[in-house]
């Protein structure tokens, strides 16, 4: 019966070529890191997790960071329901990337409520050109939750997956009150099924 009631997160991660997507997911996903830079066009993962002693499986998207494969973004941006927004730390660039890929996420979706998780990557690194005031304040003023990740040391890579998970499941439960109004005793099987994705 446990595994009826296990919620389906689809998760997307987004960024820039080069700033670590594939790193991270598969720090998170097998706990491994790699120094070999390979451009992914897309990857898909599904594990089974549990994030605040709630079990869920978490589909996961790496996509590709080229210019080259927006179209192929663009589809994965429509169908996702979870974002992870990963920069570079040490390329200011990247930053300045990953804002306009949230904007282009936001403008696909049509609706501002979308589950997102910001990642300044390669926090292990000496030479920072992002200004992390500035990253702050950017992820305060819409409302996205921020953690330093580095998929090279292990740092933060379980808790931005997890953190992202935390915002889909809000999402997802904001959408049933919304929609379940007084008949909150048939909302249990709405809760059966959440999605996140993760480019």
């Amino acid at each position: 019966m446990n595994n009826q009631s296990q919620m389906v997160e689809e998760l997307v991660v987004v960024g820039s070529g080069g700033v670590g997507k594939s790193c991270l997911t598969v720090r998170f996903l097998k706990d491994e890191f790699t120094s070999d830079y390979d451009p992914t066009i897309e990857e898909n993962y599904r594990k089974s997790i549990v994030v605040d002693e709630i079990p869920c499986i978490v589909n996961i998207v790496d996509t590709a960071g080229q210019q080259e494969y927006t179209a192929l973004r663009d589809q994965h941006f429509q169908s996702g329901k979870g974002f992870l927004l990963v920069f570079a730390l040490n390329d200011a660039a990247t930053f300045e990337e990953v804002k306009q890929l949230k904007d282009q996420i936001i403008k696909l979706k049509d609706t501002k409520h979308v589950p997102l998780m910001m990642c300044g990557n390669k926090c292990d690194l000496p030479e920072k050109e992002v200004d992390i005031k500035d990253v702050q304040a950017y992820c305060t003023e819409n409302k996205i939750p921020y953690l330093e990740t580095s998929a090279k040391s292990n740092i933060n890579v379980t808790e931005s997956f997890h953190e992202l998970v935390r915002e889909c499941r809000k999402k997802t439960a904001s959408s049933s009150n919304s929609k379940g109004g007084s008949k909150s005793s048939s909302g249990n099987k709405k809760q059966g099924k959440k999605s996140c994705t993760i480019l």
